[in-house]
């Protein structure tokens, strides 16, 4: 978020510090961390402030001159963030932990302690919805396979005289069922094909956008297997909605329709 309101980018060169404590660094990396600052922050945020070696930070404060004078209280980093090896295990972690926490670097009784696991409150409040966004999904899914099996239903209508005709010829109501069948996964098929790669491609505008605000990385997946069985499953359902209209096809009573005509 810092980075992005600075309008930076790695590699670029940013001036910290005031006055003759002021220097030019050279940014490499982002990172996003809650804020914790002197006696912690006020509020979780993510991207917000930037991490500095600590040699950096102690000069643009000023603690480097600060230790020469006896009645100045230094100032250090509040928070130390530990970078650890590939591998390191659990374990390992937490002797390390507990090594750095007992020698108590701050000098003052529980002064030295692991910063708690805790989540932005953006995050938190994302993770109020829920399940709706997946229930949103499955009723416009279920609404665009109902609209259908209605579009099908209102073309047997029309087209019944074509169907009394076909069946005067020698169709069979099985055959008739099947050229709903087919019509029905046809449309299924191409709205398919149309509508994975522009909803995979508005998925993810959306999903950056919306990770963007929460300052987050917007890393996006595509899940191929549910999603490949999902859309076997809604065309199966659009078939079986689509069976009433292909029985009513089927029962077309070809003598009284064409008798009409």
């Amino acid at each position: 978020m810092t980075l992005s309101d600075l309008g930076k980018k790695v590699g670029d060169t940013v001036r910290i510090g005031t006055g003759a404590l002021a220097r030019t660094v050279i940014i490499v990396g982002t990172v996003t961390l809650p804020s914790f600052g002197v006696d912690l922050a006020d509020h979780v945020s993510l991207g917000n402030g930037a991490m500095l070696p600590e040699a950096t930070l102690l000069a643009v404060s000023g603690a480097h001159a600060q230790r020469t004078t006896a009645q100045a209280t230094p100032v250090y980093p509040s928070a130390v963030a530990i970078d650890l090896a590939p591998g390191t295990t659990g374990a390992q972690r937490a002797r390390l932990v507990s090594r750095v926490v007992s020698a108590n670097p701050d000098g003052t009784p529980g002064g030295s302690y692991e910063l708690p696991h805790a989540l932005a409150s953006t995050i938190i409040n994302a993770q109020h919805l829920g399940g709706q966004p997946i229930a949103l999904a499955l009723a416009l899914a279920a609404a665009a396979v109902l609209s259908l099996a209605l579009a099908v239903l209102g073309l047997v209508r029309r087209r019944r005289a074509e169907f009394a005709l076909l069946k005067a010829l020698g169709m069979t109501q099985g055959q008739l069922r099947g050229v709903v069948a087919w019509q029905t996964t046809l449309t299924l098929l191409i709205a398919v094909a149309v509508g994975v790669p522009l909803g995979i491609i508005a998925g993810r505008i959306a999903w950056q956008g919306f990770a963007g605000s929460l300052g987050v990385v917007p890393v996006a997946e595509v899940p191929v297997l549910v999603l490949v069985l999902g859309l076997a499953g809604l065309v199966v359902a659009g078939n079986l909605l689509a069976s009433v209209p292909a029985a009513i096809a089927a029962r077309t009573r070809a003598g009284l329709f064409l008798r009409a005509e």
